[in-house]
């Protein structure tokens, strides 16, 4: 009787022995695991931060650079042509740092179809570029209905009011009714992916307008004719009202003087660039100098990736960092 309950015991001791063993083990395990991912963060966020050190450095040395109006002139040159961005690559001991300096200057600034008045809460619908808008995107072949909607549509989103701006304008009751729905931004745009979310903007039309497009403070009215590359006809057949045809706006485009135009005047000299360009505001949007650069800087370290977005403003003389952005602007 006494040798039974003895292996009894023993059995129930091994039992027990095997459970805070496994126990044991479970919590080793588990230590383990969360030291190995604490030390993953704590090694990401350090590389996150001498990151963006480095990326402090950068801009401060593109600021000195392009201090320099014979820099910056350099720079729109480099853009106008047909070959991509060249960026510059430094090494460092277990990667490297890729950045590239963007002049921002080639572009319709979508922000300036509409003025909001902060303290009136009102709007006011700036019509010429509003024209500027609508024929580019017919001169990508946009259908007329399409750019009715996707006009009226993006005045109703950078607005602050919450009435559409004709039957075929779009504010929060259309949004809100969709399968994903969401509600419109009511302010001005800090990312071109925006437009993706306005009624008409389909995937092909995005993709088709996205080169010529950008989403600037709505005080940068400018397009810099040095700046322009003959991949972005559009922007001149559209100002022509679409009396340029794709080739003639190349040609114009291709027969830039190698250093550039001086100023606008100089280009409006040629007698044909003046009958195809004629109205006002073509003369008004066009100009020979950049206000507006982008630094991206793209920093690899072992198996980390931190990509930089820093904006430079040209304010007076002075170059300055108005913002920054982590990731690519999409």
């Amino acid at each position: 009787m006494l040798n039974k309950e003895s292996k009894i015991n023993n059995g129930a001791t091994l039992l027990l022995t095997l459970f805070i063993t496994s126990i044991v083990s479970i919590i080793g395990y588990k230590l383990f695991d969360l030291t190995m991912f604490t030390s993953e963060v704590e090694k990401r966020n350090l590389s996150h931060q001498q990151s963006f050190l480095m990326v402090l450095s950068l801009e401060s040395y593109t600021l000195d650079y392009m201090s320099s109006a014979e820099k910056r002139k350099s720079l729109s040159l480099i853009t106008n042509r047909y070959d991509p961005y060249s960026p510059i690559e430094i090494p460092l001991k277990r990667g490297n740092i890729v950045a590239q300096i963007e002049d921002k200057s080639d572009c319709f600034n979508l922000n300036l179809i509409v003025t909001n008045d902060e303290e009136s809460k009102t709007k006011t619908v700036n019509q010429d570029e509003l024209l500027f808008f609508k024929n580019l995107l017919s001169s990508l072949e946009i259908p007329s209905d399409k750019i009715e909607s996707i006009s009226a549509s993006l005045i109703d989103w950078i607005d602050e009011d919450d009435f559409p701006d004709n039957y075929n304008g779009a504010e929060d009751f259309y949004y809100s009714n969709l399968n994903t729905p969401y509600l419109t931004s009511n302010q001005y745009m800090q990312n071109i992916s925006e437009l993706r979310k306005v009624k008409g903007v389909t995937e092909v039309i995005y993709k088709k307008i996205e080169p010529y497009i950008c989403a600037l403070p709505s005080n940068f009215k400018f397009i810099n004719i040095n700046s322009i590359s003959p991949l972005k006809p559009k922007i001149l057949v559209a100002l022509s009202e679409k009396k340029l045809s794709d080739q003639e706006a190349i040609s114009i485009l291709e027969d830039r003087p190698l250093s550039g135009y001086e100023n606008i005047d100089e280009f409006f000299n040629d007698e044909f660039v003046k009958q195809s360009l004629s109205s006002s505001f073509s003369r008004k949007k066009l100009n020979a100098e950049s206000f507006y650069f982008n630094l991206e800087t793209q920093i690899k370290y072992d198996e980390f990736t931190f990509i930089m977005n820093s904006r430079i403003i040209k304010d007076d003389e002075d170059m300055k960092i108005i913002s920054r952005k982590i990731g690519n602007f999409l």
